[in-house]
C-alpha cells in the first residue's frame, strides 16, 4: 500500500518539474544546514562522555564572595577534594588537577637524542587522576602510572614526537633547567584519539615530583589559592544535591579561621564533568577553552529557520499550483479515492521529496564538510556523519519536514469538490491567498531578522578589533624564556636584542598583553579594614615594559631596576580602593592575603589595559619589577618580518643553545579574544545568504504562477495600452507590500535580540536605527530583483498569444 503511494507520488512530482526542481533545491540546502549544524552540535555534546562513570564524576567549584559579589571559578583551595572524601562516604574517589597554563609550555628534553621541546598542556595530578578518569593507555598500566615520585604520562602523539617509533615505556625525560630542573620516568604513554574532552593533556607529572607539586600537597588553607582544578567521584546513586547540602557546614568546620583571616567568603558547587564544556559560562579559570550552550542553540535556531523558509516554499508553491491540479484531483475522486487517500498521496509526494533531499545532503555536506570546519573552528571527520545517532537525526527530519511542508497542501487540495472541477475551468479560490501572503512575510522576517544580526555582530567585531585595549598589539612580538636558565639570561638576551636591526624596544614580563593573570591577593589600603579586601591580579615587568607595549602613565613615574616595594597600578585598582588619581603617588596598599602583610608604595598609575578576555570589565592590576621574567617583550619597525626572525633565532641560540626559539605575535592573540564572535558572524552571513537564496527560489516560483494565471489579464491590459511598467507594477505590488510589512514585524525583536546580546560585552557599540532600513532595503532589492525577472519575462510576451483560445 505504501508502495503504491509512493509510486503515484513520484510519477506525480515527474508531472510537476518546475515546483518538483524549486522544492528540491529548496529543501535539499535546508537540510544540508540542518545536517552541518546537526553533526557539530553533536560533536559539542559529546564532550566528556567518553568516560565510562561521566555521570558520577563532578568538578568542584569555587564561589568566592566578596563584598556581596560572587565570582564563580573553576579552581579550589587544593585541601578540599581529599578532605571532602575523608569527610563525606558518598565520595569514592577524589583528585586534584593542576594546569601549567597555556603561556607556561614545559622544557622537555629527551636525554638520549639531546632534542628539546616546549611543550603546553601540561598537568600535576595526583596519583588517583586515572582511576577517575579512563584514559585507554597503550604503553603502562594506568592505575599506577602516577603513583612513584618523579614519574610522568605522556600522549601517544607526545610520545612519538621524542621517541619516534621507539617505546617510551620507562625512558627518562628532562623537565626545565637549571635549579628548576626535574628527572622523571615515563611510566606510560595514553592515546589521545579517544574523544573529546575539557581536560586534554600532552603530558601528566605526577604531584610527587617536588617544586610546585609539592607545594600543593604542602598547602592546608582552605580560603586562598584556589588554582587546583579538584573532581570528585561520587558513589553510584548518589544524587549531586545530596553532597552540596553539607558544603556550608563542611567549610565552616574546616575552613572558619582562614576565611575570618582573609575577609571574604566562599562557597561551592558541584559541575558534572559532561556539562563543562558547554555549561560553564561566568566560570573564570577554565583549564580549557569551553563553549556556550547558548551558542548552539542559536546556530540550531538558525538551522530550523532555514528548513521553515525551506517549507514555507513548499507550502506556498503547492497551494499556488492548485488550480493546475484541480481536474487530476477531480478526476481520482470521480473514480473513487476519498479524502484520505488524496492526503496519503500528497503527504506521500512531500515525504518523498524531503527524503530525497535528505539523501543528496549527505554527499553535498560531505564534499561542504572543510568550508564547514573552518567556518565553525570544528574538527568533524568523515565518519561523523555516518554516526547512526545523525543517521537516525536525519532520518526523523526528513519525515517531520516531509509532513510539515506537506499537511496544510494536503488538505487543501483534497479538499477539491469534483463536480465543480469538472464543470468549469475558471480559476478556484480556496481561501489560501492571506495564508501564502502571511508564509511570504515569515519568510521576509527571518530574512530581515538574518540580516539585522549579521550587520550587528560584524559591527561589534570591527569595534572589538578597532576599539583602544590599552595598550599597541601591532607590531608586538613576544618570544618565551619559559625555563629558570633561561630567565636568569634575560638581561645578555635583552642586550642582544636592543642591537637587532628592526627591534625598537625592548622589555620583560611575566606574562604578555591578553594572556589571563591568573596570580591575584587580597589587597587594602594601608590602615584600611582586612574585612574589606580587594582582589588584586600581579604581573612582573622590567621597567621598559609599558614603552615598549604602548600603555601610558596617568600621572607618576615607570619602574626602575632598583624598586623592591615601589609598584605600578592600572586605574582599576584605585576606583576599587577609592583613592583619587591626584592622591595617588606615594600611598601604600598591603597584601592582605593568608597571613601576608607587605606593603607596596604605589609610584605610577597606568592607564586600564585588557589582559583578559573582552568580554569582562578590567579588574585591578599591580605591576612589580621583576628581573627574571618568563617572556620578553619585542616592539618591531620593519616590514621584513622573515629576515627579523632569522635575526633573532640566531641571537637566540647564541645565548640559549639548548633551548627552541618560541614566539608569538600579539595582534595574533588579540583576535583569539573575540574569535567567537567572528565564527558567529560568518555563520549568521552564511546561513542569512542561503535563507535569502531559498526565499528567492520560493518568490520565483511563486511569481510564474501568478504571471501564468494573470496572463489573460496581462493580455488584455497590454491590448488596451498597459505598457512593460505597468505590467510590472501590476505584478511586483503585492510582494513589495509583503516585504513591507515583514520589514515592520522584523524590526522590534531583531533589536531587542540583538541588544541582549550585546549586553555580553562592557565596550559595546550602540545599535543605530539605520542598521534596520539597510536590512528591509537588502529584502526589498532582493525581491524586486527576483520578482522583476519574472515580471518581465510576462510583460513582453505576446498577447495574441494569451487571447487566442477566448
Amino acid at each position: 500500500m505504501i508502495k503504491n503511494y509512493f509510486k503515484i507520488a513520484w510519477r506525480s512530482l515527474q508531472k510537476n518539474k518546475l515546483q518538483t526542481s524549486i522544492n528540491l533545491l529548496g529543501l535539499t540546502v535546508g537540510t544540508v544546514c540542518c545536517l552541518s549544524i546537526l553533526v557539530y552540535v553533536f560533536a559539542q555534546f559529546g564532550y566528556d562522555k567518553q568516560f565510562a562513570d561521566a555521570s558520577s564524576i563532578y568538578r568542584i567549584n569555587t564561589t568566592i564572595i566578596e563584598h556581596n559579589n560572587g565570582k564563580p571559578s573553576a579552581g579550589t583551595s587544593p585541601p578540599i577534594a581529599f578532605t571532602m572524601k575523608e569527610d563525606f562516604p558518598e565520595v569514592e574517589e577524589a583528585c586534584r588537577v593542576v594546569y601549567f597554563g597555556d603561556g607556561n609550555a614545559g622544557l622537555l628534553r629527551n636525554p638520549e637524542s639531546e632534542e628539546s621541546f616546549y611543550e603546553s598542556r601540561g598537568y600535576l595530578a595526583d596519583s588517583t587522576f586515572f582511576k577517575i578518569f579512563k584514559y585507554p593507555f597503550i604503553e603502562g598500566v594506568s592505575k599506577s602510572a602516577l603513583t612513584t615520585p618523579n614519574s610522568i604520562v605522556l600522549s601517544q602523539t607526545l610520545a612519538k614526537k621524542l621517541f619516534g617509533n621507539n617505546t617510551a615505556l620507562n625512558k627518562r625525560l628532562i623537565l626545565g633547567s637549571g635549579e628548576e630542573e626535574q628527572h622523571l620516568t615515563i611510566t606510560g604513554v595514553f592515546n589521545d584519539d579517544f574523544g573529546k574532552s575539557h581536560l586534554n593533556p600532552n603530558y601528566i607529572l605526577t604531584m610527587n615530583s617536588g617544586g610546585l607539586g609539592q607545594h600543593v600537597l604542602n598547602i592546608q588553607n582552605f580560603a586562598t589559592e584556589n588554582f587546583a582544578m579538584s573532581y570528585v567521584k561520587l558513589k553510584s546513586g548518589t544524587p549531586p544535591g545530596s553532597v552540596e547540602a553539607k558544603f556550608p557546614d563542611f567549610l565552616q568546620r574546616h575552613g572558619a579561621d582562614d576565611f575570618a583571616a582573609v575577609g571574604f567568603g566562599k562557597s561551592l558547587f558541584l559541575q558534572n564533568i559532561s556539562r563543562i564544556h558547554l555549561y560553564s559560562k561566568g566560570i573564570s579559570n577554565q583549564i580549557s577553552t569551553v563553549s556556550d550552550i547558548k551558542y548552539l542553540y542559536m546556530l540550531l535556531l538558525l538551522a530550523l529557520f532555514i528548513q521553515l523558509v525551506a517549507c514555507i516554499n513548499f507550502i506556498n508553491l503547492s497551494t499556488a499550483r492548485a488550480n493546475k491540479r484541480a481536474k487530476e484531483i477531480g478526476v481520482r475522486k470521480a473514480i473513487g479515492a476519498n479524502k484520505s487517500n488524496l492526503i496519503r498521496q500528497f503527504l506521500g509526494e512531500s515525504i518523498l521529496l524531503s527524503l530525497f533531499a535528505s539523501a543528496l545532503s549527505i554527499p553535498l555536506t560531505t564534499l561542504a564538510l572543510p568550508f564547514v570546519n573552518t567556518l565553525t573552528n570544528g574538527n568533524i571527520t568523515y565518519s561523523s556523519l555516518f554516526d547512526w545517532k545523525i543517521l537516525l537525526a536525519l532520518l526523523i527530519l526528513g519525515i517531520l519536514t516531509g509532513l510539515l511542508a506537506g499537511l496544510y497542501p494536503a488538505v487543501i487540495l483534497s479538499a477539491i469538490k469534483p463536480v465543480k472541477v469538472l464543470k468549469s475551468s475558471v480559476n478556484l479560490n480556496f481561501g489560501n491567498t492571506f495564508l501564502r501572503k502571511a508564509l511570504v512575510v515569515f519568510q521576509f522576517v527571518i530574512s530581515i531578522g538574518l540580516i539585522c544580526t549579521v550587520i550587528i555582530i560584524t559591527q561589534q567585531v570591527e569595534y572589538s578589533q578597532k576599539m583602544d585595549l590599552g595598550f599597541n598589539k601591532n607590531s608586538l612580538i613576544t618570544v618565551r624564556l619559559g625555563t629558570q636558565t633561561v630567565s636568569e639570561n634575560f638581561n645578555a638576551i635583552k642586550a642582544k636584542y636592543e642591537t637587532t636591526k628592526g627591534i625598537s624596544q625592548v622589555a620583560g614580563t611575566n606574562y604578555y598583553p591578553t594572556e589571563f593573570i591568573m596570580g591575584d591577593m587580597g589587597m587594602i589600603p594601608f590602615g584600611g579594614n582586612l574585612t574589606n579586601r580587594t582582589l588584586v591580579h600581579y604581573n612582573g615587568i622590567s621597567p621598559n615594559y609599558l614603552k615598549t607595549v604602548g600603555t601610558s602613565l596617568l600621572t607618576g613615574r615607570t619602574l626602575r631596576t632598583t624598586d623592591e616595594n615601589q609598584v605600578l597600578v592600572n586605574k582599576a585598582t584605585i576606583d576599587a580602593f577609592d583613592i583619587p588619581l591626584d592622591q595617588a603617588i606615594g600611598t601604600r596598599i598591603v597584601n592582605a592575603s593568608g597571613n601576608g602583610s607587605e606593603e607596596y608604595e604605589i609610584v605610577g598609575v597606568t592607564e586600564d589595559y585588557h589582559f583578559g578576555t573582552l568580554k569582562e570589565e578590567i579588574e585591578p592590576m599591580l605591576l612589580f619589577n621583576e628581573t627574571e621574567p618568563g617572556w620578553i617583550m619585542l616592539k618591531a619597525e620593519t616590514n621584513d618580518y622573515e629576515t627579523l626572525l632569522e635575526s633573532l633565532e640566531s641571537s637566540w641560540k647564541t645565548i640559549n643553545s639548548d633551548s627552541p626559539f618560541i614566539f608569538n605575535f600579539v595582534d595574533k592573540e588579540v583576535e583569539k579574544l573575540y574569535a567567537e564572535e567572528k565564527r558567529l558572524s560568518k555563520i549568521s552571513a552564511v546561513f542569512t545568504s542561503l535563507a535569502i537564496l531559498i526565499s528567492c527560489l520560493g518568490l520565483f516560483g511563486l511569481v510564474s504562477f501568478v504571471a501564468e494565471q494573470k496572463k489573460k489579464e496581462i493580455g488584455i491590459r497590454k491590448v488596451l495600452g498597459a505598457n512593460i511598467q505597468n505590467v510590472l507594477r501590476l505584478l511586483t505590488k503585492d510582494f513589495l507590500i509583503l516585504v513591507s510589512i515583514a520589514f515592520l514585524i522584523a524590526s522590534p525583536p531583531a533589536y531587542y535580540i540583538m541588544h541582549q546580546w550585546l549586553q555580553d560585552f562592557p565596550s559595546r557599540i550602540n545599535i543605530q536605527w539605520w542598521v534596520f532600513f539597510v536590512a528591509g532595503g537588502v529584502a526589498l532589492t532582493i525581491t524586486i530583483l527576483t520578482v522583476s525577472f519574472q515580471a518581465i519575462k510576462a510583460a513582453i510576451a505576446n498577447p495574441v498569444k494569451s487571447l487566442r483560445t477566448e
